[in-house]
C-alpha cells in the first residue's frame, strides 16, 4: 500500500510543486525582517490596495481563458487559447489604459483607491503581465512540468523580494513596492516559457476549432468562472480597500503584512496543490471515474491542518513584534483572527478546484457574489458600530469561515450528484 502510493504520480507532482513552493515561502519570510523595516506600515498599505485592485481585474485580463488550457481537447486547441488570451489581455489592458488615461481621477474614486494617485498607471502594465503569468502556469500544469513550477517560483520569489530590497534602499517609497508587484508576473511567464520550450518543440501538430468556436466551447469561463474569480477576489480585496478608506493606509498595511505572512501555507496549497488538483479532477473526468473519492480525501487531509493553523496564530502578536518590528505588533493580532478564514480558504482547495470540471459554475458564482456582501456589510458594519479597525478584521474574518464552510458542504455535495448521475447514464 505505502509503495503505490509512493509510486503515485498525483503525489510525485505534489511534492514537485509544493517543495519549491515552501521553498518560495521561505525566501519571503527571510526578506520581511528586513522589507518591513525598510517601509512603513502606510507604504505597504498602498501597495495592498494596488494589489487588491490587480486581483480583482486580472480574471478579466483574458477572460479565464487561460483555465480552458487544462482540459483542451488537442495541442493545436492549446496553441489557438494562447494566442486568443494574449489577443484579449493586449486588449482589455488597452482599454483600462485609455480609461485612465480620460478618466483617472472618476475611476480611482470608484474603485476607493485614491491613495494610489499616479500609481495606478501601473494597472494595466499589471493585468497584461498576470495574464501572461496564468497563460504559462496553466500550460506548464497541462504539460505536467511540476518541477519547473516549484523552481521558478523559487527564484521569481528571491528576484523579486531582492527587487524590494535593493529599490528600498535607494528610495523607501510606495513606487518601489507597487513597480516591483507590476513586474514580477512578467518575470515568471518567461522562466516558465523558458522552461517548457522543449515541449513546444515536440508536440505533434493538429487542427484545431477556430477561434469563434473556440470562445463557444469554453463560453462557461467568461460567462461563470470570470465574474466569479472577480467576485472571489473583490471579497477578498475588501479589508485593505476599505481599510484604507474608512480608517487609514497604516491600518490597510497592517492587513497587508498579515495576510502575506498568513497567506503562506494557503499559496503553498491553494497554487501548488490546487492547479495538481486541478489537472487530476480533469483526467478522472475524461476517463469516466468518479471525483468524490479524491475530493473527501484530500479535503479529509486539509482539514487537519486547521488547528495548528489557527493554534500557531495566538502567539502571533509577539512573534510579528520581534520579526518584524515593533510597529508591526498590532498586525498580530489581526493575525488571531484572519486565521480562522485562512484555514478554511485551504480546507476549500479542492472543492473549488472540482467544480469547473463537473460545470457547476454558475453555483460558484452565485455564492462568490453572496460572500462578497457579506464580507462588506461585516467591515462596514463593524466601522459603523465600533470605528475599530481591529473589530472590523474580526467580523469579516468571522463571517468569511462561515460562509467557506457552507460552501465546502454544498459543492461537496454537488461532486457527489454528478458521480451519481454518470453512473446512471453509464449503466443505462
Amino acid at each position: 500500500m505505502m509503495q503505490r502510493l509512493l509510486r503515485s504520480p498525483l503525489l510525485r507532482n505534489l511534492a514537485a510543486v509544493t517543495s519549491g513552493t515552501a521553498a518560495a515561502q521561505v525566501i519571503v519570510l527571510a526578506f520581511s525582517p528586513l522589507i518591513t523595516r525598510i517601509y512603513t506600515p502606510e507604504t505597504f498599505g498602498i501597495q495592498g490596495v494596488f494589489l487588491g485592485v490587480v486581483s480583482i481585474c486580472a480574471p478579466i485580463a483574458a477572460l479565464r481563458y487561460p483555465m480552458a488550457i487544462v482540459v483542451a481537447d488537442s495541442e493545436a486547441e492549446v496553441r489557438d487559447l494562447v494566442r486568443l488570451c494574449i489577443y484579449l489581455a493586449g486588449i482589455v489592458s488597452g482599454i483600462v489604459a485609455l480609461l485612465l488615461l480620460g478618466f483617472r481621477e472618476p475611476f480611482a474614486i470608484l474603485m476607493g483607491i485614491g491613495e494610489l494617485g499616479l500609481l495606478v498607471w501601473f494597472l494595466p502594465v499589471a493585468l497584461f503581465f498576470t495574464a501572461l503569468q496564468d497563460i504559462m502556469d496553466f500550460r506548464a500544469a497541462r504539460y505536467g512540468v511540476f518541477r519547473l513550477i516549484g523552481f521558478v517560483a523559487v527564484a521569481q520569489s528571491f528576484l523579486t523580494n531582492l527587487a524590494r530590497i535593493l529599490g528600498g534602499l535607494v528610495t523607501p517609497a510606495a513606487i518601489v513596492l507597487v513597480a516591483v508587484s507590476a513586474l514580477a508576473p512578467f518575470m515568471q511567464a518567461v522562466l516558465l516559457r523558458i522552461g517548457i520550450g522543449k515541449h513546444l518543440r515536440t508536440m505533434p501538430s493538429s487542427t484545431s476549432p477556430s477561434g469563434m468556436n473556440l470562445l463557444k466551447a469554453h463560453s462557461d469561463f467568461p460567462l461563470y468562472r470570470m465574474p466569479t474569480d472577480v467576485l472571489n477576489a473583490a471579497s477578498q480585496s475588501v479589508p485593505v480597500i476599505l481599510l484604507a478608506a474608512l480608517f487609514s493606509p497604516v491600518a490597510a498595511g497592517l492587513y497587508t503584512l498579515t495576510r502575506s505572512v498568513l497567506n503562506l501555507p494557503s499559496n503553498l496549497i491553494g497554487n501548488a496543490m490546487g492547479n495538481v488538483l486541478y489537472v487530476r479532477f480533469a483526467e478522472l473526468a475524461r476517463e469516466g471515474k468518479a471525483l468524490a473519492p479524491l475530493l473527501l480525501k484530500t479535503t479529509a487531509a486539509l482539514s487537519a491542518l486547521a488547528p495548528a493553523i489557527v493554534g500557531a496564530a495566538w502567539f502571533s502578536p509577539a512573534i510579528f513584534a520581534f520579526v518584524f518590528g515593533e510597529e508591526w505588533r498590532e498586525a498580530g493580532y489581526y493575525a488571531r483572527w484572519m486565521s480562522l478564514w485562512i484555514a478554511m480558504m485551504i480546507i476549500n482547495v479542492p472543492v473549488t478546484r472540482s467544480i469547473p470540471v463537473i460545470g457547476r459554475q454558475n453555483l460558484l458564482l452565485g455564492f462568490n457574489l453572496l460572500l462578497l456582501i457579506v464580507r462588506s456589510l461585516s467591515i462596514l458594519s463593524a466601522y459603523s458600530l465600533s470605528g475599530s479597525a481591529l473589530t472590523a478584521i474580526v467580523w469579516f474574518s468571522v463571517s468569511s469561515s462561515i460562509m467557506i464552510a457552507l460552501s465546502i458542504l454544498a459543492f461537496t455535495w454537488c461532486v457527489v450528484d454528478f458521480d451519481r448521475k454518470r453512473k446512471e447514464i453509464a449503466n443505462g
